[in-house]
């Protein structure tokens, strides 16, 4: 698809085909998927982490020929996990060439792929495709049903709503980079809106005042803490951080103690209301809060930021990344969002259709904004919706 022309013709470019304009041309690419289905034709499936795993047992029990797991991490060369070998890069390169590489994380996708065709691999299916043809066993919520979703005729309006609704043109080309990567699966759509700005402080979109009130919502470790630290050079009056994980918290209550008149760690996730809930700690970037219907996790409590913030200094600028609770999160700061009128920073990436759902809850919820789009990997990830209220 040709970038050229206006905006509003390029979103087109991407709606009016029928679905199988652009399905067909990856099924014809991917055809080797179908063999591996059948039995027909080897794959390993790289890395050897819980969905790999899990995957390669369902698929094996379904007449799949998954004959080995690949894994970059040398503490597991030589192992072996449920009977299958964990294979290093090179070994993979060196025994399996010719066989297919199903590649099964959203984080490490564009490496694993660029590392194993560099190596001579000439059968590695991405991420994104493994999850259209295979969701059953491959189910990663970034890609879940985006494909459906871009090209179902009922979305057409809330697209191009959203749309309508971005301030620059580099918003309106992450918006169309994002549903064109969903399309065809070409990292070179991702590499076309990285930005190189900070995230959740870019200077493009917004300069940080020097009495600033920050609620971080999904403070994790404080590497967002340590970021603003870092910019705002001492000037700002406070900043509150939200973080339910507990290995993450204690970090990020280390990070508080830097300046504890001003930093208040807070050991709590955001949600709509103040409640409580049970959390899948994975002690890194994708712990999240579990489904009622879900078994285990740790309880820990959820906080609203309108009761939070009832009786303290309103927050000047809200950053979240909550990993797919962002919505309830912003529908449990509409009191703030209404009276304070606060900059938004708020992540758009956890499920694939917030880069438009969550532009217009956040035009709903704090109107006569501009709102901004960001894009900062070459994965599907660290997607940013921006709102400045006002002329801010």
């Amino acid at each position: 698809m040709t970038s050229t022309g206006t905006g509003e013709a390029r979103l087109a470019r991407l709606l009016d085909p029928d679905p199988q304009d652009w399905r067909g041309p990856l099924d014809r690419r991917y055809a080797v998927v179908e063999e591996v289905l059948a039995g027909k034709r080897p794959a390993v499936i790289y890395p050897a982490g819980r969905v790999g795993r899990a995957a390669a047992g369902r698929l094996r029990a379904a007449g799949a020929s998954i004959v080995a797991l690949g894994d970059g991490n040398a503490s597991l060369r030589g192992s072996a996990v449920d009977g299958l070998p964990v294979l290093s890069p090179s070994e993979i390169a060196a025994d399996h060439r010719d066989d297919v590489v199903l590649v099964a994380t959203t984080l490490f996708d564009s490496a694993i792929t660029a590392d194993l065709r560099e190596r001579g691999c000439e059968h590695v299916v991405p991420v994104g495709y493994v999850n259209l043809r295979l969701r059953d066993y491959f189910p990663f919520r970034e890609y879940d049903g985006m494909f459906e979703a871009i090209t179902a005729p009922a979305n057409r309006a809330a697209i191009t709503q959203a749309f309508s609704l971005l301030a620059d043109e580099e918003s309106r080309a992450v918006l169309e980079g994002k549903l064109a990567y969903h399309l065809e699966f070409d990292k070179q759509r991702l590499l076309d809106i990285k930005s190189e700005r900070t995230i959740y402080f870019d200077d493009t979109v917004y300069a940080l005042g020097s009495d600033e009130v920050v609620a971080d919502g999904g403070a994790f470790v404080g590497d967002t803490l340590e970021a603003f630290l870092e910019i705002c050079c001492g000037r700002y009056r406070g900043y509150f951080g939200f973080e339910p994980d507990p290995a993450s918290y204690a970090r990020l209550a280390a990070v508080a103690e830097s300046d504890p008149s001003r930093i208040t760690a807070v050991p709590a996730g955001l949600s709509d209301r103040t409640s409580s809930a049970r959390l899948l700690s994975t002690q890194g970037v994708d712990s999240r809060v579990l489904a009622s219907d879900e078994p285990g996790g740790e309880d820990i409590e959820l906080v609203s930021l309108d009761e939070y913030f009832d009786g303290r200094d309103a927050p000047t600028l809200i950053k979240m990344d909550v990993e797919g609770a962002e919505a309830a999160a912003l529908t449990g700061a509409r009191g703030l969002l209404e009276h304070a009128r606060p900059k938004l920073a708020i992540s758009a990436y956890h499920y694939p259709t917030d880069v438009w759902t969550l532009p217009l809850l956040i035009n709903e919820l704090l109107p006569d904004s501009r709102i901004f789009l960001r894009h900062y990997t070459d994965e599907v990830d660290d997607t940013v919706c921006y709102a400045i209220p006002g002329t801010a």
